[in-house]
Parts: structure tokens; C-alpha cells; sequence
């Protein structure tokens, strides 16, 4: 019993099965009981937020905490008058708010936590679970297996590469996580104050080819982005970063290096995805002609898998998208009208409804997205909301920015790695559902990083002296602002 409460308290566990539940979800089959799951998670977690809030005050000692309890409010302000429509639904996105802000980036405030240890466990079983359901796709892709299962596309989806998952977009970004937690787990320094063992080199290297095969056969241009963004980023740490000082014509070189390894980065990654689909395209026509001789030669030949989008549009038709979420937000521009509300606002507003909305079937009114997570927060929050929100972001990474180029001595730690990763995640988070409210693996993940970052900051780095200011009764450290 005493075993089971200390569980059911303990915020490290809710968060290691939640994004594992998360994951989870994205995966064919597997997704049925894991939304099941979610559900319950997210019962657990209200209970933790509520369980801290009252006993340590989690919410206070937050680093720029202030800036999340205003748009929380702000957000509870909106879903209160938008009371009529979708009410519950709004309700569970602001647990889910809570969730994020007071579990999962809060975690700097939980005292004597080994927050390395809980990050190795996280990204081994997404190395290790993403490799081998990749390695299976892959597979399953060579010896020509393509199926459909109560509306599940298996191994190809709308001429693109999905594999075992749902969505290429979603299978996009899996891989550039897994990546991402490959690299950081090479880090030994990581590793030793983790106190545990090194993944075998081996399952990293697979890691690392599944995982960047499956990316380039998925055509996920937001993943893309994501990844140039993350090695682009971790190259300006380590133009910047490994140093303290500089005259002007080092500041001038190290740029002109970082513009041109940029354009490097950009040019090889298309490259290779060109290569590698063309390359997958034939191996498939091969196959399947050599089929198709062997069982009957008057059989017609079936038009081939090219992994490319079938939508030829540069945007994917998130134009109409984005012109559509500003039209929504000029209707309520100052707290918006809330998560819950934009599929049944854009069928009020737009004939059609909100573009793409159909895609999501039953869950439509969840799961109705911008693809833009500024403009989502914008039309959902207003611009209050989306103007608090800001403010938290800005004051976050100008001080991460701070302590990432100001000590050298981190270039052997996981912290530039995830500042790196949160750097491209700001940029991915144009063109894809990201940052709030959607209760998915792209979101939680990010959450999850920016609190293990914040965990360096407030424990690994020396920061200023604190003082405490008093805001409607409530004390704050000064460093929250």
C-alpha cells in the first residue's frame, strides 16, 4: 500500500508513462488502448497538479511561473465565456495546460530528483522502440507488404511512407526525436552522472540509420525542417558555444562558417531525401515487375510508390489554413474562443469548414489544428494569451541562450543538445501542430525537453541572487519575471 501511494505521488513516473503513452498512441493497433490510457493519465495527472499545488506550491517557486499562472487564467477567463460551447472540452485542455506547466516543465522544482537518470530511461526506450518498429516497417516495405485494416494504412500512406504509425507527419517527427535522443546518449558525460550504463553502439548506429532512412521515406517537409533546424543550431553552439570570447573578426568568420554550413546542412538533406526516394521507388518498381512476371505476364503493371507528397502545393495547402485561423481570430481577437471551439466555429464561419478538419473523423472537434502553434495559440488565447505566452518563451531562451554560449564546459553535456533541439522546435512549430493544447507526443516531448533544460539552468548553473515580490498576495522570486 505504502508502495502503491508513493507511485501514484510520484511525479517522475506520471511523467515517464505519460510520454510513453503518448508515443505510444501514434502507433497502429496500439493506439486503441493507449487513448484509453491517456484518459486515465490524464486523471492522474490533474490529481498530481492539484496534490503539489497544494502542499508545495509548485506553481510559485516555477521559474517564470508567473507568465504560465496568467495564461492559464486567461485561459480559464476564455473558456468561461465561450461557457455554451464545448465547455468540457476546453476544461480538459486547461488540465492539460496544467499538466504541461506545472508537471512537466516544473520538474527544476522537485528537490534531489536525478533528472539526467529519468531523461536516460525516456530517450533508451524510444531508441530502442523506435528502431525496431522502424527496422519492421522497413522491412515489411522491401518485401512489398502495403495493407489497409479498419481504415489503418499500413506501410504506405497517401503515396508516402507511415510504416507501423499512424501518420507519415507523425512518424516524421518520431524519428527526429529518436535522433536526437541518439546523439545524447553518446554524451558520456551524460551517461556517468546518470549512473547508468552506455546503450551499445550498435543499437545507436541502427538508431540512426532506421531512423534517418524512415524520415527521408516519409516526406514529412515539417520533420525536415526540424532537423536541419537541430543540426544547424548545434553547429552555432559549437562555432559559439566552446568559447567565451571573441574579437570581431572570429565573430565574423564563425558566421560566414555557420551561414555556409547551413546551406551545406539545407542542400545535403534534400539531396539525400531526392536520392534515397528514387532509390526506394526503384528498388519497388523491381520488385514488383519481377512479381508480376512470374504470376501472370498479361497482368497490368500497378503505377509505383514515389514517397512524395500527393499534394504538389509548396505550403500543402496550409495557406488557406493560416488564412482561415486569421479570419477566426479577428472574431474574437483579444482571449480568443478556445481549443474546444475552432471545428465548430470554422463550420459557422466557412462553408466547408476548417481545411483538413474531415481528415480527423470523430475526433474533429479535438483534434482541428491550424498547423501553425502560434496561430493556434493566437485564435485560441487571443492576444492576451498569446502575448503572456511570449513573454514566458522570450524570457526562457534569452536566458538559455545566456548560459549556453557563456560556459564552455557544457559542450560535453546533454544541454546543448536540447537547446539545439528547442531552438528547431521554435521553428518546425510554424508549419506543424506543436507547442499547446493538442495532447500529443509532438507537444509533451517538447515540454518535457524544456523542463529538463530548465533543470540545468536552475540547478547546474550558479544563477543571480533571489528576491521575492508579493503580487496579490502571492510570493514570486524575482527571476520569475
Amino acid at each position: 500500500m505504502i508502495k502503491l501511494k508513493k507511485a501514484l505521488l510520484s511525479r517522475s513516473l506520471f511523467r515517464q508513462c505519460y510520454i510513453l503513452c503518448l508515443f505510444a498512441c501514434n502507433i497502429s493497433f496500439i493506439h486503441f488502448a493507449a487513448y484509453v490510457a491517456l484518459a486515465l493519465m490524464v486523471v492522474w495527472g490533474t490529481f498530481l497538479v492539484v496534490y503539489y499545488e497544494i502542499t508545495k506550491r509548485t506553481s510559485l517557486k516555477t521559474r517564470y511561473g508567473f507568465w504560465l499562472i496568467a495564461f492559464l487564467l486567461s485561459s480559464v477567463v476564455t473558456m468561461l465565456i465561450h461557457m455554451l460551447d464545448n465547455a468540457l472540452i476546453n476544461f480538459v485542455f486547461i488540465l492539460h495546460l496544467a499538466i504541461c506547466f506545472f508537471i512537466f516543465y516544473s520538474v527544476h522544482t522537485e528537490k534531489g530528483l536525478n533528472f539526467r537518470r529519468e531523461l536516460y530511461n525516456i530517450a533508451r526506450i524510444i531508441v530502442y522502440a523506435s528502431t525496431i518498429l522502424g527496422g519492421i516497417g522497413l522491412a515489411l516495405l522491401v518485401l512489398g507488404v502495403d495493407f489497409e485494416v479498419l481504415n489503418i494504412r499500413f506501410i504506405i500512406y497517401e503515396n508516402r511512407f507511415t510504416g507501423l504509425f499512424m501518420n507519415p507527419n507523425q512518424l516524421g517527427f518520431i524519428t527526429v526525436a529518436s535522433v536526437f535522443c541518439c546523439h545524447m546518449l553518446t554524451k558520456k558525460d551524460f551517461i556517468e552522472l546518470s549512473g547508468c550504463r552506455r546503450i551499445s553502439r550498435i543499437w545507436l548506429a541502427c538508431c540512426l540509420a532506421v531512423n534517418s532512412i524512415s524520415l527521408l521515406l516519409c516526406d514529412s517537409n515539417g520533420a525536415l525542417v526540424l532537423i536541419i533546424g537541430y543540426a544547424f543550431f548545434f553547429v552555432v553552439y559549437m562555432m559559439f558555444g566552446t568559447e567565451s570570447k571573441f574579437n570581431v573578426k572570429q565573430i565574423l568568420v564563425r558566421s560566414g562558417a555557420c551561414i555556409l554550413a547551413g546551406l551545406v546542412i539545407v542542400s545535403s538533406m534534400f539531396l539525400l531525401r531526392t536520392v534515397c526516394q528514387l532509390g526506394f521507388a526503384q528498388l519497388i518498381k523491381t520488385k514488383q515487375s519481377i512479381t508480376t512476371d512470374v504470376t501472370d505476364p498479361d497482368q497490368p503493371e500497378e503505377p509505383g510508390v514515389t514517397f512524395e507528397h500527393e499534394n504538389k502545393n509548396v505550403d500543402s495547402g496550409r495557406f488557406i489554413l493560416w488564412q482561415q485561423g486569421g479570419e477566426m481570430f479577428l472574431s474574437h481577437p483579444v482571449l480568443g474562443i478556445g481549443k474546444g471551439n475552432i471545428y465548430e466555429y470554422g463550420n459557422r464561419m466557412f462553408e466547408n469548414g476548417v481545411k483538413f478538419s474531415d481528415h480527423y473523423g470523430d475526433l474533429a472537434p479535438v483534434l482541428t489544428d491550424f498547423h501553425n502553434g502560434y496561430l493556434t495559440i493566437l485564435v485560441c488565447s487571443g492576444a492576451v494569451g498569446f502575448i503572456l505566452f511570449c513573454i514566458f518563451g522570450i524570457r526562457f531562451f534569452a536566458s538559455t541562450t545566456r548560459h549556453v554560449l557563456r560556459d564552455e564546459k557544457l559542450q560535453h553535456s546533454v544541454f546543448p543538445c536540447m537547446y539545439s533541439f528547442l531552438c528547431g522546435y521554435v521553428i518546425y512549430s510554424f508549419i506543424e501542430v506543436t507547442l499547446l493544447f493538442n495532447l500529443m507526443f509532438t507537444v509533451l516531448f517538447f515540454w518535457l525537453i524544456l523542463g529538463y533544460t530548465s533543470c540545468f539552468l536552475t540547478k547546474n548553473i550558479p544563477d543571480h541572487p533571489i528576491a521575492h515580490v508579493k503580487i496579490l498576495g502571492m510570493t514570486f522570486r524575482k527571476t520569475l519575471f
